[in-house]
């Protein structure tokens, strides 16, 4: 596998010590929706937006240009998400993937509005759209001199009254103060990505691939119908607590 792995990162100009993640991870090849992320310049600092499904690999095509960044320029990434929880989720995950090979992970999720300036010191920053609100409000210098790559997480909350606001003028914010900042926008459900490419100036990722096929179907006296004309038998129990 290890042959395999640094071949793909040879292959896709990712740095060699990825390879280390990937083979941890299992991945020796790229599914189709990441191979035409990486077509169309995700790697070469190309703004990207990324609707394609849940598990079909977008997350990792936005590791791949941080770490390239990091590791390879110097630079530093801010990905931005919307939830406290989902900050959370990333920073472990990046920070057990990424902390071996050297690179800082920090997270910043705080209440207080100010500026850390210690937030300047990570590789990849984790925050929430509120607190990145908070840096750009104060001035934060280093967003707009150090940021080489910035990944909107659940891109799609754009278009919500109560987030969508903030996220939209944050966004705007950075790229006025860093018009060379690479800009990643991920989404699962966004349903205007193109308006949202046209907008970041992005190249758009569209596809319904998936790893496993999603099958619909309708549950009815015990059996799923299947849009495509198959049938499965489900058995539901159903207790009775009547006399507890």
């Amino acid at each position: 596998m290890r042959v395999e792995v640094e071949e793909l990162c040879k292959k896709y100009g990712l740095p060699e010590q990825i390879a280390s993640v990937l083979e941890k991870s299992g991945i020796t090849t790229l599914y189709p929706p990441q191979l035409d992320a990486i077509k169309k310049g995700a790697l070469d600092g190309k703004n990207l937006v990324l609707a394609i499904p849940t598990a079909s690999g977008k997350t990792l095509v936005a590791e791949f240009c941080m770490v390239k960044s990091v590791l390879g320029q110097g630079g530093k990434c801010l990905y931005i998400v919307p939830l406290r929880a989902l900050a959370s989720e990333k920073y472990e995950e990046f920070k057990e993937k990424y902390g071996p090979l050297g690179v800082k992970v920090g997270i910043s999720t705080g209440d207080f509005d100010a500026v850390d300036p210690r937030l300047a010191h990570y590789d990849i920053l984790i925050a929430t759209s509120e607190k990145v609100d908070s840096l750009l409000r104060h001035r934060a210098k280093w967003l707009a001199d150090v940021i080489s790559v910035v990944v909107l997480d659940e891109v799609h909350l754009i278009d919500d009254p109560g987030r969508g606001p903030t996220l939209e003028v944050l966004t705007a914010r950075l790229r006025q103060v860093n018009p060379e900042i690479q800009t990643l926008a991920l989404s699962a459900t966004v349903k205007n990505a193109e308006e949202i490419a046209e907008w970041l100036g992005a190249e758009l990722v569209k596809s319904e691939w998936r790893p496993v096929p999603l099958k619909k179907g309708v549950y009815y006296r015990e059996k799923i119908k299947f849009d495509d004309g198959s049938k499965r038998v489900v058995k539901v129990e159903i207790k009775d607590d009547s006399r507890r």
